[in-house]
């Protein structure tokens, strides 16, 4: 049983708006992440002869473009695209912290290098080497694996929480559906899935921050208080609604 296409985007839209509605505290807190993004963008000047700064921005636009597409994923009820779109964010993330940290991988990188292919893994391997590199690395890869875990290829860890079987008795045989939307039936998980992708992408900014306060010639005091105060109010928020779904599943 499948919707027809006309529907499949009412649907969404509806979703859509709901989601804003429901969670507007939330999407609050997505316009302030958006502010901490979009501020240093219009003041970044770099030289054309600026390899690893011409790449690292371009990076800290399509990490841009995924809190966009993630946020956006998730509040139609596409949980399992919103966490798809978070990975492919990291790893942009992991790859501009690799080029930040050492600049002369910047044109291994552009010509295409296996090492970035496999960014996650490869830094994974240092880091077991040594705790103490990547610091701002850590817990951004545990995301990433988590993210996998919803499936990023069309096997059938990707799809089979989707699929329903309905027996009906009058037909003598089955029916099957395939849930066009995903999203937690619990509002507090709901909540914590949404409170965790902002988190995640402040996480991610806070990576690019390093290239970006070695750029700019002055640095906007309002803009560094906006970071502080949300990433605080963010991990309480996701405490809560962790809490909350623990206490149902109980």
């Amino acid at each position: 049983m499948a919707l027809r296409f006309h529907e499949y985007l009412g649907a969404e839209e509806q979703n859509l708006l709901a989601s804003i509605l429901n969670f507007r505290p939330e999407f609050d807190l997505f316009g302030q992440l958006d502010h901490i993004f979009q501020s240093p963008i219009s003041r970044i000047r770099m030289s054309e002869d600026d390899q690893p700064g011409l790449l690292i921005s371009q990076l800290y636009l399509f990490t841009h473009f995924h809190l966009y597409f993630s946020v956006s994923c998730i509040l139609r009820s596409h949980l399992s695209e919103s966490l798809s779109s978070t990975r492919k964010a990291i790893d942009a993330s992991l790859t501009a912290y690799k080029i930040i940290l050492d600049p002369s991988t910047a044109k291994s990188y552009a010509e295409q290098n296996s090492y970035f292919k496999y960014i996650k893994s490869n830094l994974q391997k240092e880091i077991q080497k040594d705790s103490s590199k990547y610091p701002l690395a850590h817990i951004l890869i545990n995301l990433h694996d988590s993210c996998s875990e919803y499936g990023s290829h069309a096997d059938i860890s990707s799809f089979f929480h989707r699929m329903e079987v309905k027996e009906l008795s009058e037909a003598n045989a089955d029916l099957l559906q395939i849930h066009y939307f995903q999203f937690p039936r619990e509002t507090s998980e709901y909540k914590f899935y949404f409170v965790l992708t902002l988190q995640a992408f402040l996480k991610m900014f806070e990576i690019f921050r390093v290239f970006l306060n070695s750029r700019l010639k002055i640095i906007d005091p309002s803009w560094e208080a906006s970071i502080a105060h949300l990433n605080p109010h963010l991990e309480e928020l996701r405490k809560r609604y962790f809490s909350a779904i623990d206490r149902k599943e109980k």
